[in-house]
């Protein structure tokens, strides 16, 4: 995660299942700590991180009250393939991990007809059972990251 809490990021990532419930309360005290508040949030850092339920239903209501409207899973996609894109072209991940994370999200959100990422998806299924091509799939990676900055 970058300098800043993106609320609006951990919102895309929590659309898609990428953050677990036991992971909030944390969250809310990153939240609290770069200057976001609401009255959920506080309860929420207060939490242990076995209050599963309770921390699934406070971070929604925080969520709503500051102004987080429903994200559809597409737009979660989406924020979630540019926060995957910065990492990788900023080379704190791999461009086949960056491109597996964003496979794996699309799995996760289980759409259909939903094709915008799928240059991450092909170079990430090939580049594994072509070693031979790499260094091309990878270049492929970098150049679908950039598109997506």
């Amino acid at each position: 995660m970058t300098a800043a809490f993106d609320l609006k990021s951990i919102q895309a990532q929590w659309v898609l299942g990428l953050i677990r419930s036991d992971d909030l309360p944390d969250i809310a005290t990153q939240a609290l700590s770069g200057g976001i508040e609401s009255k959920s949030l506080v309860e929420l850092a207060g939490l242990a991180g076995n209050e599963t339920h309770e921390a699934r239903k406070l971070f929604d209501q925080a969520l709503s009250e500051l102004g987080c409207k429903g994200m559809e899973k597409t737009d979660a996609l989406k924020r979630y393939a540019k926060i995957v894109s910065a990492l990788i072209l900023a080379l704190e991940i791999t461009p086949l991990e960056g491109a597996k994370r964003i496979w794996r999200a699309t799995l996760n959100a289980r759409i259909d007809e939903f094709h915008d990422l799928d240059g991450f998806i092909y170079a990430a299924s090939e580049l594994e059972d072509r070693p031979e091509d790499k260094a091309l799939f990878e270049k492929g990676i970098i150049e679908e990251a950039r598109r997506w900055q």
